[in-house]
């Protein structure tokens, strides 16, 4: 009976904002709504930023490649597959610690380390390994191996 009373109290007081037009104050949603389109813009900034310093390792690993200069472009494509140095790495540190995960759904599916927002840890071990076996080529061939699979890896996220 109480129960009953309390549901149909609460229905009243709603129905009688409603027909009041009880809302909330248009500044105050206005307001609202610009921090969601910051957030969602700051995880679109995000992905960006991040997409440009893989490309930037991706750029002068090639380079050093080209060059010939084998030690530089495998550190080159090992930055690569951590997302940058550890500059970046305390970056994504600071951010884990304030509770942003860019891939939190990817994160616990197993698909991405925690903070990592574009490279997977597929990609990051195919990359890690091209970069192990380019170090320790003996050999054009190895050498050559070693670029086709860290390109094979890095180039879909170039794009």
């Amino acid at each position: 009976m109480r129960r009953g009373l309390v549901v149909a109290s609460f229905v009243a007081v709603a129905g009688a904002s409603f027909a009041l037009g009880a809302e909330t104050r248009r500044s105050l949603a206005e307001t609202y709504d610009a921090v969601a389109v910051t957030i969602l813009g700051a995880k679109s900034a995000e992905s960006g930023i991040v997409k440009a310093i893989l490309q930037e390792h991706h750029e002068s690993a090639k380079a050093a490649f080209e060059a010939g200069d084998h030690e530089e472009a495998a550190a080159q494509m090992a930055l690569f597959a951590n997302e940058g140095d550890n500059r970046v790495g305390g970056i994504r540190k600071r951010l884990l610690e304030g509770g942003h995960h860019h891939n939190a759904e990817g994160e616990a599916q197993g698909v991405y380390e925690p903070g990592y927002v574009v490279v997977t840890k597929a990609v990051k071990k195919q990359a890690l390994d091209a970069s192990a076996a380019l170090r320790a080529a003996q050999d054009d061939a190895a050498r050559q191996a070693a670029w086709a699979s860290f390109e094979a890896a890095a180039a879909p996220l170039c794009k």
